[in-house]
């Protein structure tokens, strides 16, 4: 999402409202807008005999010029800006930060100057505005707002901009002013750091109305937005203006209550230690941010290795689960609940399947898919000859004993043979090697659609549409394991979906609670008719948290215009990958958002040089570097990313050994 400022100066001009209604009128990328009046306020001010006065860009506003900013905002600024949106074909709606709690603001204290009913934003009810995006309409907001005493308040444009920007979190905050940009000796300067506008404004070049948008911009970035865009109407489309980004010169926000070092002292004493985990303590996340305990900023594109699909805190999912944990948190499965059941009605009304069995991972959603084959099997069969379970080589299915089975990895497997009997490899991609291995033996063939922890291989759509063929003729069922290719990751809800073939099973996990423990089993009636009360369970899956977390996601995630945007930005995302051409590059490929680059060597020093420059990259095997960014990454964040793999392809070195 967007958020756009429109300075007052200019909303005068009916002309320049319906030109910029028309250019909003083509944006693909949701955009709320928040508007200023200030040159209206002024003319009604003159016209009732109140004098205006400013402080530092700020209008002193007594209880006579509150009301006049109320009628002036709220009346007839914010009603002309939604009339011409409508005009235009824009779905539009106009409030003000009173509106719902929309902005939550404190009395603004001045250390020489008493500015009477002037707010400073504390809060921001970004649900509001999420809801209404979801529902395709473009919110018109007048910066006033509720103080917690009941007053309302006026705030300062830019500032309501910056703060809901950061709350959103926003990809972009674009302030849309009368003047191209920030200039400097008249001509406008193209890209500031945070700290090279801050020193701007103490040098005096940045004066006026623009202090406050550059303090607001630099706010913004601070809190997780990834740039602001200072811009006049002309250069809205064109790139043109000054851009604020982030950069690591300023001192970071450190966080007072956690110490990094002792965290992982403590770890280390009392942890089993199964991970090999950086020197950093992650504190807070914020849309495809992470910051850690030192206050440095992350653009985080691993998701949690391919969970948080809304990104980190999202508003609407952070409500619906606090929300949900006031209400009823776990009552095991002993007992009927509703979240549940929402749930599994929309995974049955989204797919294939016509049951659905819960868990808590991936891992254990292959186990149940195992067990039930095994199950189904033994009702076809009652021989018990019919257990066979071909999986292939480079996929991956998780580490308890059962799944751990089917995954053909020696480094995974062979600390802990032996393991469930009955299981045979064969080479991905290979259909000739698939259909020697199925025979009448077999009840069960688990392949993923797009391979994640093996290097990032999509399957060939053959390959998908013969294992279904030869699965019939076998009478074995198919089992897709999309936890972590499927909701959404490789721009279709399900990535099975690209090879227009239906499994008899499918498990999910990782993105669908959005960062809860929860996995899925999906199966066709047949499967389910074989189940019966005791043959499989589990205490924790499907509370009523996850499920309600799930729902929230899943709601998202479906729409067809959030499909539309994976597969547009995992284009961008291979494009500008491909475009790189470094000299080990060997491959780029995947689907959506789930995309692996192949080099010639290690990539660990890639992604720790990465890391040190604020981007946090994994891998998928020794040589791929795995992007598996949240789903709501914006193709400006896709670009950041890219600059700084550009600039760490030194730390890969000449020999393809790893620096130590």
């Amino acid at each position: 999402m967007k958020l756009l400022k429109i300075g007052g100066n200019q909303l005068e001009d009916a002309g320049f409202l319906s030109e910029l209604a028309g250019a909003l009128a083509a944006e693909k990328t949701p955009l709320a807008i928040v508007h200023g009046g200030g040159r209206a306020i002024a003319a009604l001010q003159q016209q009732l005999g109140i004098e205006p006065a400013h402080v530092e860009g700020l209008r002193v506003t007594d209880a006579e010029s509150l009301a006049v900013a109320e009628m002036v905002l709220c009346g007839q600024i914010n009603k002309r800006i939604v009339a011409a949106l409508l005009a235009a074909g824009v779905d539009a709606l106009g409030l003000s930060g009173v509106d719902r709690g929309l902005l939550r603001c404190r009395r603004k204290v001045h250390p020489s100057a008493e500015l009477g009913y002037v707010g400073e934003i504390v809060e921001v009810r970004a649900l509001v505005v999420h809801e209404l995006q979801r529902a395709g309409v473009t919110l018109v907001i007048a910066p006033i707002s509720l103080g917690r005493d009941g007053q309302r308040y006026n705030v300062n444009a830019d500032e309501a901009a910056g703060a809901l920007a950061a709350a959103l979190p926003a990809e972009q905050l674009l302030f849309l002013s009368d003047v191209p940009g920030v200039l400097q000796n008249g001509a406008p300067l193209p890209r500031l750091t945070e700290t090279e506008a801050l020193a701007l404004i103490e040098s005096g070049v940045v004066q006026a109305g623009m202090v406050t948008k550059v303090r607001a911009a630099v706010s913004a970035i601070e809190n997780g937005v990834a740039q602001a865009r200072i811009v006049d109407l002309p250069g809205l489309h064109s790139g043109a203006g000054t851009t604020i980004a982030a950069d690591g010169a300023r001192a970071p926000a450190r966080e007072t209550t956690i110490d990094a070092e002792a965290v992982i002292a403590a770890e280390a004493r009392f942890i089993v230690p199964t991970y090999s985990r950086p020197p950093r303590v992650f504190t807070r996340g914020v849309g495809a941010y992470l910051f850690d305990a030192g206050g440095k900023r992350y653009l985080d594109f691993t998701a949690g290795i391919a969970v948080t699909a809304l990104g980190h805190s999202d508003p609407e999912w952070a409500a619906a689960v606090s929300q949900q944990a006031g209400k009823l948190a776990h009552v095991s499965n002993l007992y009927h609940t509703a979240a549940h059941v929402h749930l599994a009605r929309r995974l049955v009304e989204h797919s294939f399947a016509e049951r659905v069995f819960f868990s808590n991972s991936g891992s254990e959603a292959n186990e149940a898919a195992l067990k039930f084959a095994r199950k189904w099997a033994r009702f076809l069969n009652d021989t018990g000859e019919k257990t066979g379970i071909v999986a292939f080589e480079g996929g991956f299915h998780g580490r308890t004993a059962g799944a751990l089975a089917a995954t053909a990895r020696a480094q995974y497997r062979d600390p802990f043979e032996p393991l469930l009997p009955g299981v045979t490899f064969a080479p991905f991609n290979d259909l000739s090697a698939a259909e020697a291995a199925i025979n009448g033996n077999t009840c069960a063939v688990i392949v993923e659609p797009v391979q994640g922890e093996g290097g990032v291989h999509p399957a060939a759509v053959e390959f998908l549409q013969g294992l279904r063929e030869l699965c019939d003729e076998q009478q074995a069922l198919l089992i897709f394991d999309e936890v972590q290719c499927g909701l959404g990751r490789c721009g279709r809800l399900w990535a099975h979906q690209a090879a227009g073939v239906t499994p008899d099973m499918m498990t999910l996990a990782k993105p669908l609670a959005g960062g809860l423990p929860i996995g899925a089993t999906l199966v066709t009636e047949a499967v389910a008719q074989v189940m019966e009360p005791g043959d499989h369970g589990s205490t924790f899956a499907a509370g009523p948290l996850a499920c309600r977390a799930a729902q929230v996601v899943f709601d998202r995630v479906a729409r067809p215009e959030f499909m539309d945007s994976v597969r547009a930005t995992g284009k961008h995302l291979c494009e500008r990958l491909q475009a790189l051409q470094p000299e080990k590059l060997l491959a780029v490929r995947g689907a959506g958002l789930l995309v692996g680059a192949e080099f010639s060597q290690p990539v660990r020093p890639l992604i720790e040089a990465a890391a040190d420059r604020g981007l946090l990259l994994i891998s998928a095997g020794e040589n791929v570097l795995r992007l598996c960014p949240p789903l709501v990454i914006s193709m400006e964040q896709v670009d950041a990313a890219i600059e700084i793999i550009a600039d760490c392809l030194p730390a890969l070195s000449p020999d393809g050994s790893e620096h130590r």
